[in-house]
């Protein structure tokens, strides 16, 4: 029992077939009735072929074109049905005993070009809304062969059995006797497969009768037709009438009942496509040609234990061919000199080596393996991009195509391995047609020896143009390629693809709405971002963590899979961005298709932008800091910037706004149906839930408990609460058991931070007085045992309502921990005090790091709690936004000297992103490249100092980086690059105070890297640069080594000859009279002193 839901809103809409009902709420029960769906409509197949469809619910039917494919059952299950070219009328029943569990249809097309089968949703484009007038025509009349029954013979024993005479026509009648038989000569009729009725009157269901044909026999029961004089035509069987096979029908009784077997007043026959002929005990199976690589016998039912089948054959019955068996004998085969393979057979060659150097003489057996195999070919349309590079060449880059304008180029590409067969540029053979016109039969040409892949470029025109393809628009332009040898479907096969020829299509865009969710209580990880598949209302909603998608559905733009599209993307306030959206089908609900891409099918173009807090005149360029999301699809970039900017990925472009802002889509959608442009518009505003949080001092940790004395420090985060270009509010209500009740704001940290922070000092107080805080002194009444509730509603939240209330409720412990403050100074200038303390904290730092030194790990730890303690109350007694850069880099130094990598990191990171024109933002960025290398990320550690090199390019810090650099890549053992960084060095910093050491260090590397030659103009150089260095010895000696290793003898031989005189008392003398003594050396002695006795 129930209620129709037919009436329901969009139920009838649902093109997709899947179908749920919420469970809902009723008396403080859960309500979750069963619910029983019937879908009903017309399903146009554009191809014939094979269909898989599987109905998902607790009972399910299948209805197709009034046959039941799927009896009433239970369970979900899958069938496969032909669809012939057309539509079909489908039927689904399914049923659940949950409505929150659905139920669905989902259904797979058979494709020559793949062998997976995958289930997808239907969609609304297969479902036609009416009928289609169809035009039948009349089978004629010689497509019916009737039987001549005037030329019947008669076996009898029953004397009045025979014709007799009724009111209309002579018939067969009195026919009582199992022994009466009547035979019927076909004549004329033409050979072929034929259906046969005969047309008879009889009382009720009884009786039985024999067909026999030659060796056929058919078994047919007799029908009531309503009474004697009562004709109807009755169809008995399939029969096969053959050419030169016998012609004479035979009849007779198998059963009389009823006063007679009938009465026979006509026989006939009605051309078949198929049917089973049986043979004694032969069946012959006949249906039309099919392509077909398996055929398949299911017997439903046998008597017996088991069934036995001696003989198949399979053939072409029409050319009298025959497929199985084999014209050669199989068992033969293995005698000749020929190796057969099929596709999938492993050809495997040994050979025994019976000399060989093995211990003992002993032989070994060489083997080596081939799979033989076809490759399946594919067909497809494509074009080419052309790009100019810097040295005037052309390059082409192919793009799959998929639709194209009247006078376009469609360039047919065949990949078939196969058909290279030879050393030169092979051809092949490919048909191109227009909708169902007939075929035009071209010529492909091999791109190059032995690629295998051939392509023939056809041209269309709008109007009869030369040898062009006519098209117009809503045209299809079908390729196809004959695959004859393949692995799938095995047999020669015509791989097939289309062209659609544009036309005007209306657009449709949205900012998607998004959600970014929280991490389930108890459970580690990040919040996971979401885009929501239907947006609600006319302005979507997004959330502000989450990069903005927008979304643009315009068929006729999606030509080929590097198509894009520009959007402009406005903020209120008047912050712009140009967005390039490219065809994808990313956070999309499109089906997965191996037979096209959908998402360039159904003309989807999108295109993600990074959020920020701002305003118009914020910077749109901001460093890319860790935090932020990478590998967005398409492209932003401002108006008034060029198309083929690059960034580099150091920095990224953002679209600044705040949260009272909308954001506005534009789209000008040049193509309509209406042949007029059309500029589409989309809205959406920010959204962001609330969230509080009561934590420690630094706003960083929750805490549980809180005690009478100190301070109550309260945190919001809530993006769409900042609203202007100052420093925002939002308001926390504060309530305790004892009766305090507090309203208080809360200030954000900076301007656009979103984040907002109060401290409130716990006042102990056994009867409080509500309402009696003020900014000047902010307090909260409480007392031991208490519990503190804090509440804070979010009036513009991602919810049903738009509203969401957080509530936290912390108890206050029975007793405190109490503090001694020896004594206390207080300035009336805030700037000096402000700079007092953070000398003091600084001053703490430098002991810290001397203490840290001499392993004094007591002093340490008190060094670093006080210089802490410092900096926090500068943060709560002068909470100035200005203060924030210096606070946030002590902060960091003290984390990386306790090698608390992470905390250091943030700290760092927030004075960058915050401040990034501050005079500590350089050394900031440095220290922030330092922390990653200590703490083992050098790849994060080369992104910051090549940031600090782009960002900072004066900065004295620029030496020390690359001096860093070169550092690490050469303990990494990868002395080429560490060369190139020490090159670089001492172009830019030849005057630097360690320009020698790494002068020293380039030659080490290619000495390292055995770039021999090189080496040594290194030591050269750097002997020559720095000739009263310590090290001008050794730069000698080396450079003559790394002469003698690149064989200059010549160069070697002079380099620690001047080693040798002009450093005589240094260690690397030693090793160059040495050196001298080598073979080669004293050769190249004997070289020079003649070569000065013949100058003489």
């Amino acid at each position: 029992t129930g209620t129709p839901v037919a009436d329901e809103p969009g139920f009838e809409e649902f093109g997709d077939l899947d179908w749920n009902k919420d469970a809902i709420e009723e008396d403080e029960k859960v309500v979750d009735p069963a619910h029983a769906v019937v879908w009903h409509g017309l399903l146009t197949a554009d191809r014939a072929g094979a269909v898989r469809i599987r109905v998902e619910g607790e009972t399910t039917a299948l209805l197709v074109d009034g046959v039941m494919e799927l009896a009433l059952n239970g369970g979900a299950r899958n069938v496969d049905v032909w669809l012939e070219k057309g539509q079909h009328e489908i039927t689904v029943f399914a049923a659940c005993s949950k409505g929150s569990t659905g139920v669905r249809v989902k259904r797979a097309y058979a494709s020559v070009n793949t062998q997976q089968v995958s289930l997808q949703p239907f969609t609304e484009e297969e479902w036609a809304a009416e009928r289609e007038q169809v035009v039948v025509e009349e089978t004629p009349l010689t497509g019916r062969q009737e039987v001549d029954l005037s030329t019947a013979r008669f076996i009898k024993t029953t004397a009045e059995f025979g014709f007799k005479e009724t009111e209309m026509v002579k018939v067969v009648g009195n026919w009582t006797s199992l022994e009466d038989q009547i035979a019927v000569s076909l004549g004329a009729v033409r050979p072929g497969l034929y259906e046969l009725w005969l047309e008879y009157a009889h009382p009720g269901t009884s009786g039985r009768f024999s067909v026999q044909l030659g060796r056929q026999e058919i078994e047919h029961p007799v029908i009531d037709s309503g009474g004697w004089g009562v004709y109807v035509p009755d169809r008995a069987g399939v029969i096969l009438v053959e050419d030169g096979g016998s012609r004479d029908l035979l009849i007779k009784p198998l059963e009389i009942q009823g006063g007679g077997l009938m009465e026979l007043r006509n026989i006939f026959l009605m051309p078949a496509k198929q049917g089973i002929v049986g043979l004694n005990n032969e069946w012959e199976f006949r249906f039309p040609s099919y392509d077909l690589r398996y055929t398949r016998i299911i017997v439903n039912e046998y008597i017996g234990n088991s069934v036995a089948i001696n003989h198949v054959v399979v053939g072409d019955a029409s050319a009298k061919e025959t497929q199985i068996p084999t014209d050669a004998d199989i068992l033969s085969l293995a005698q000749n000199n020929i190796l057969e393979i099929a596709a999938g057979d492993i050809v495997r060659a040994t050979y025994t080596d019976e000399r060989t150097q093995n211990q003992g003489g002993t032989g070994r057996l060489l083997t080596s393996e081939l799979q033989a195999t076809y490759y399946n070919a594919s067909i497809a349309p494509i074009a080419y991009d052309q790009q100019r590079s810097g040295a005037g060449g052309v390059t082409f880059t192919p793009k799959s195509l998929m639709r194209i304008d009247p006078g376009e180029r469609v360039t047919i590409q065949v990949t078939d391995y196969d058909r290279d067969q030879s050393d030169e540029l092979d051809e092949i053979l490919v048909e191109v047609s227009v909708n169902n016109d007939a075929p035009i039969v071209l010529t492909a040409t091999e791109t190059d020896a032995y690629s295998g892949i051939f392509t023939k470029e056809v041209d269309t025109a709008g109007e009869e143009m030369d040898d062009r393809l006519v098209v117009k628009q809503g045209d299809r332009i079908y390729i196809r390629y004959l695959d004859e040898q393949n692995t799938f479907p095995g047999h020669s096969v015509k791989r097939e693809s289309v062209v659609y020829v544009n036309e005007p299509t209306d657009a449709q865009i949205r900012i998607v709405s998004s959600r970014m969710i929280p991490r389930p209580e108890g459970q580690a990880g990040l919040p996971t971002p979401v885009y929501l598949p239907v947006d609600e209302g006319d302005v979507s909603a997004v959330a502000f963590e989450v990069p903005l998608l927008v979304e643009v559905i315009d068929p006729d733009m999606a030509k080929d899979d590097r198509s894009q599209i520009t959007v402009a993307v406005q903020a209120s306030n008047g912050s712009t961005l140009l967005v390039d959206c490219v065809v994808s089908s990313q956070f999309s609900d499109l089906p997965a298709s191996t037979e096209r891409d959908e998402a360039l099918y159904q003309g989807r173009f999108i295109g993600q932008i990074i959020m920020q807090l701002g305003s118009k005149d914020s910077p749109a360029l901001v460093p890319l800091t860790i935090g932020m999301p990478r590998g967005l699809v398409g492209r932003t970039r401002l108006p008034d910037e060029e198309e083929d900017g690059d960034l580099g990925g150091l920095v990224a472009r953002v679209l600044n706004l705040s949260g009272e802002d909308q954001v506005l889509l534009a789209y000008k959608d040049e193509k309509r149906a209406t042949g007029e442009p059309s500029l589409l518009r989309a809205n959406a505003k920010l959204v962001s839930n609330g969230q509080l949080h009561v934590t420690d001092r630094e706003y960083e940790d929750a805490v549980e408990q809180l005690h009478v004395g100190e301070k109550l420090y309260l945190r919001v985060y809530d993006a769409d609460k900042d609203i202007s270009d100052e420093r925002d509010e939002v308001v926390v209500e504060i309530t305790t058991e004892l009766g305090e009740k507090e309203v208080v704001k809360l200030f954000e940290t900076t301007i656009h931070s979103g984040e907002f922070t109060g401290s409130y000092q716990l006042i102990a107080a056994e009867k409080p007085t509500p309402s009696n805080s003020d900014d000047t002194e902010p307090k909260i009444e409480s007392y031991f045992g208490d519990v503190i509730s804090v509440s804070y509603i979010d009036d513009t939240a991602a919810t049903e309502t738009g509203e969401l209330s957080v509530l936290h409720e912390i108890p206050v412990v029975v007793g405190t921990n109490g503090l001694v403050s020896a004594f206390t100074k207080v300035f009336n200038d805030e700037e000096l005090a402000v700079e007092t303390k953070f000398r003091i904290a600084e001053s703490y730092f430098e002991l810290f790091k001397s203490h840290k030194e001499l392993g004094r790990d007591e002093d340490l730890g008190r060094d670093l709690e006080a210089g802490r303690r410092i900096l926090k109350e500068v943060m709560e007694d002068y909470p100035d936004p200005k203060y924030v850069p210096r606070i946030a880099y002590l902060r960091g130094q003290f984390a990386q000297e306790l090698e608390q990598w992470s905390e250091a990191i943030r700290s760092y990171e927030l004075l960058l992103t915050q401040y990034p024109d501050h005079t500590l933002a350089a050394d900031a960025q440095y220290k922030l490249a330092q922390t990653y290398e200590d703490a083992g990320d050098f790849d994060e550690a080369l992104e910051a100092y090549v940031t600090l090199a782009a960002t900072y390019p004066k900065s004295p810090l620029i030496a020390s980086v690359m001096i860093r650099i070169a550092d690490h890549f050469y303990k990494q053992e990868n002395y080429k690059v560490a060369a190139q960084v020490g090159e670089k060095f001492l172009e830019k910093f030849s005057s630097h105070e360690y320009a020698s050491r790494m002068a020293f260090r380039v030659g080490q590397c290619y000495y390292k890297s055995e770039l021999y030659t090189e080496a040594g103009t290194s030591f050269d150089r750097f002997a020559k640069l720095f000739p009263e260095d310590p090290l001008g010895g050794d730069s000698m000696f080396w450079a003559g080594e790394s002469y003698r290793m690149g064989n200059n003898n010549q160069l070697a031989f002079r380099r620690y000859n001047r080693c040798r005189w002009d450093f005589p008392s240094s260690e690397a003398a030693k090793y160059a009279r040495g050196r001298l003594a080598l073979p080669e050396m004293i050769q190249q002695f004997e070289t020079e002193a003649n070569s000065i006795d013949n100058d003489n």
